[in-house]
């Protein structure tokens, strides 16, 4: 079987969602979520298709020990819970004493730089298996690390709309490669499926023990963003406009204020129990930012513009074998969401 962690949060409802379009590994699927959230609509939905979804307290060692019967494989997903580095180790820690044989860790760009503790978060999940592998080497891991993903800036879809702007903390000429989720789902199921369409057991031995950095097939600046909005809603007068890091998280902290944003959401989260689309995960914004993960977004800003940006890295070609998404043609998947209301 295979396990998904924190399928209450976004990265998790939609890797969930990708490999439940396979119906019959379903049965062979169990996700994880907290006991405060268990009644989400899109875990009703998984749970109608046939997984097993499982409400667990994070601080109970039986609840997680409960978890690892019959899985083979892991996804190990980092919350945006507060505790998220101690519930990652401690989910690893009992997956290695009930004899899982692999873990696929979703971390994410910057996750070694110790200046910027919300990425260093990540880091310290990749420095425990690291350790754990050398302490035990019958359980092997990959890690993905993840750049900004595409559908995020679903996120900053309603400053468009009401102003035309888009606002980030970013440097005009400093240059980020953001990935589709879907893209991120397909490197997913290439390392959990056999090629029989049933999951593995273990990872592939050309996919241990590596970190693959996952990016979109291009560079884009802040510039060029606001050029591919433009192109996708035929409205040219969107501008860009460089912003302090703490108005960004004014406007992401105001957003569960906004009632036009929580009408949105609350219109997702209706549609999200049916989820009869292939990839209708790609165009939800569906939660709210917590503190956790707007802290996460203004490090990452903030490191991408320290470092000067980041590169195009081919491997989400190297292990799909099909070519990323382009960032245009997120905007154009989702063209009406940034269209100005003039």
């Amino acid at each position: 079987m295979l396990l998904i962690t924190s399928a209450d949060d976004y990265l998790g409802y939609c890797i969930t969602s990708h490999l439940s379009q396979f119906t019959a590994l379903c049965p062979d699927m169990r996700v994880l979520c907290q006991e405060t959230t268990a009644k989400l609509p899109w875990l009703r939905n998984f749970a109608k298709k046939g997984i097993d979804v499982l409400p667990v307290n994070p601080e109970h060692p039986h609840h997680l020990s409960k978890a690892m019967r019959s899985i083979n494989q892991v996804i190990l997903i980092m919350s945006n819970h507060p505790d998220r580095v101690e519930y990652c180790q401690r989910i690893c820690n009992v997956a290695s004493k009930s004899g899982v044989k692999s873990i696929i860790f979703l971390s994410h760009q910057g996750a070694q730089s110790e200046q910027h503790q919300a990425l260093y978060d990540y880091g310290l999940v990749e420095n425990h298996l690291v350790s754990m592998q050398q302490q035990q080497q019958d359980m092997n891991w990959v890690i993905l690390r993840l750049e900004l993903i595409q559908q995020y800036f679903h996120l900053w879809s309603h400053q468009v709309e009401v102003s035309g702007i888009m606002a980030l903390p970013l440097n005009s000429d400093t240059e980020l490669c953001p990935i589709d989720i879907s893209d991120v789902c397909a490197v997913i199921a290439v390392l959990a499926l056999q090629q029989d369409g049933s999951f593995a057991t273990c990872l592939n031995e050309y996919h241990a023990g590596q970190v693959y950095t996952l990016t979109g097939p291009e560079a884009v600046t802040s510039k060029s963003i606001v050029s591919m909005m433009s192109d996708a809603t035929m409205y040219k007068l969107h501008r860009y406009l460089m912003v302090r890091p703490m108005d960004t998280a004014y406007y992401l902290t105001d957003l569960r204020h906004n009632i036009w944003f929580d009408a949105r959401l609350k219109k997702e989260r209706s549609a999200v129990y049916l989820d009869q689309e292939e990839f209708g995960y790609r165009t939800k914004a569906l939660c709210l930012p917590n503190d956790v993960q707007i802290q996460t977004f203004l490090d990452y800003f903030n490191w991408i513009n320290k470092t000067m940006g980041s590169v195009h890295v081919e491997h989400v070609e190297v292990i799909t074998k099909v070519k990323s998404r382009t960032l245009q043609a997120y905007f154009h998947e989702n063209s009406i969401s940034f269209k100005p209301r003039v």
